[in-house]
Protein backbone atom coordinates (compact mmCIF):
# COMPACT_ATOMS: atom_id res chain seq x y z
CA UNK A 1 0.00 0.00 0.00
CA UNK A 2 1.30 3.35 -1.23
CA UNK A 3 2.00 6.24 1.32
CA UNK A 4 -0.19 8.77 -0.44
CA UNK A 5 -2.59 10.59 1.34
CA UNK A 6 -5.44 13.38 0.48
CA UNK A 7 -4.99 16.41 1.22
CA UNK A 8 -6.49 17.26 4.94
CA UNK A 9 -8.21 20.11 3.63
CA UNK A 10 -11.95 19.76 2.58
CA UNK A 11 -13.37 19.54 -0.92
CA UNK A 12 -13.24 23.09 -2.23
CA UNK A 13 -11.90 24.93 0.25
CA UNK A 14 -9.75 27.87 -0.81
CA UNK A 15 -7.78 28.66 2.09
CA UNK A 16 -4.43 27.46 -0.08
CA UNK A 17 -5.32 30.71 -2.43
CA UNK A 18 -4.96 32.74 0.11
CA UNK A 19 -9.22 33.70 0.34
CA UNK A 20 -9.81 32.17 3.94
CA UNK A 21 -12.92 29.93 4.77
CA UNK A 22 -15.22 29.00 1.95
CA UNK A 23 -18.04 30.88 1.74
CA UNK A 24 -21.67 30.93 0.12
CA UNK A 25 -20.62 34.24 -1.50
CA UNK A 26 -19.29 35.17 -4.81
CA UNK A 27 -16.11 37.00 -5.03
CA UNK A 28 -14.03 39.27 -7.34
CA UNK A 29 -10.50 40.32 -6.10
CA UNK A 30 -8.41 42.79 -7.92
CA UNK A 31 -5.55 43.40 -6.80
CA UNK A 32 -2.52 45.42 -8.40
CA UNK A 33 0.77 47.18 -6.91
CA UNK A 34 -0.09 48.75 -3.51
CA UNK A 35 -3.86 48.32 -4.69
CA UNK A 36 -6.15 45.64 -3.50
CA UNK A 37 -10.24 45.84 -4.52
CA UNK A 38 -12.49 42.99 -3.15
CA UNK A 39 -16.45 42.82 -3.96
CA UNK A 40 -18.30 39.81 -2.59
CA UNK A 41 -21.95 39.15 -3.45
CA UNK A 42 -24.37 36.45 -2.49
CA UNK A 43 -23.94 33.38 -4.79
CA UNK A 44 -27.52 34.05 -6.01
CA UNK A 45 -26.15 37.47 -7.57
CA UNK A 46 -23.07 36.16 -9.18
CA UNK A 47 -24.39 37.09 -12.58
CA UNK A 48 -25.27 40.68 -11.85
CA UNK A 49 -21.59 40.71 -9.95
CA UNK A 50 -20.43 39.39 -13.85
CA UNK A 51 -22.46 41.52 -15.67
CA UNK A 52 -21.71 44.84 -13.88
CA UNK A 53 -17.82 43.81 -14.49
CA UNK A 54 -18.42 43.40 -18.12
CA UNK A 55 -19.59 46.86 -18.41
CA UNK A 56 -16.98 48.30 -16.45
CA UNK A 57 -14.70 46.57 -18.19
CA UNK A 58 -15.80 48.09 -21.73
CA UNK A 59 -16.54 51.35 -20.34
CA UNK A 60 -13.01 51.55 -19.38
CA UNK A 61 -11.54 49.90 -22.69
CA UNK A 62 -14.06 52.43 -24.48
CA UNK A 63 -11.59 55.40 -23.06
CA UNK A 64 -8.04 53.29 -22.55
CA UNK A 65 -8.00 52.11 -26.46
CA UNK A 66 -8.89 55.41 -28.41
CA UNK A 67 -6.36 57.11 -26.24
CA UNK A 68 -3.40 54.23 -26.46
CA UNK A 69 -4.27 54.19 -30.31
CA UNK A 70 -3.64 57.98 -30.61
CA UNK A 71 -0.59 57.98 -28.77
CA UNK A 72 1.04 55.25 -31.34
CA UNK A 73 -0.40 56.58 -34.47
CA UNK A 74 2.33 58.33 -36.76
CA UNK A 75 0.99 62.07 -37.50
CA UNK A 76 1.21 61.59 -40.85
CA UNK A 77 -0.95 58.83 -40.61
CA UNK A 78 -4.32 59.38 -42.36
CA UNK A 79 -7.60 60.86 -40.29
CA UNK A 80 -10.05 58.55 -41.86
CA UNK A 81 -8.11 55.60 -40.92
CA UNK A 82 -7.42 56.99 -37.23
CA UNK A 83 -11.33 57.34 -37.16
CA UNK A 84 -12.12 54.23 -38.37
CA UNK A 85 -9.84 52.22 -36.44
CA UNK A 86 -10.79 54.14 -32.96
CA UNK A 87 -14.54 53.49 -34.48
CA UNK A 88 -13.68 49.80 -34.66
CA UNK A 89 -12.54 49.51 -31.52
CA UNK A 90 -15.23 51.16 -29.51
CA UNK A 91 -17.58 48.86 -31.59
CA UNK A 92 -16.25 45.71 -30.60
CA UNK A 93 -16.28 46.55 -26.74
CA UNK A 94 -19.67 46.98 -27.65
CA UNK A 95 -20.43 44.05 -29.45
CA UNK A 96 -18.20 42.63 -26.40
CA UNK A 97 -20.41 43.89 -23.73
CA UNK A 98 -23.48 42.73 -25.54
CA UNK A 99 -22.55 39.20 -26.29
CA UNK A 100 -21.39 38.73 -22.56
CA UNK A 101 -24.20 40.47 -21.16
CA UNK A 102 -26.92 37.75 -22.99
CA UNK A 103 -24.66 34.31 -21.63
Amino acid sequence: MSGVRPDPEAIGSDTTAGWGDPTRAARIRLEKSGLSVEVAVPAAHTSRLLDAVVVALAAAGAVVCPVLTLRVVPPDFPTWAVVALVAGQIGLLGVLALVARRR
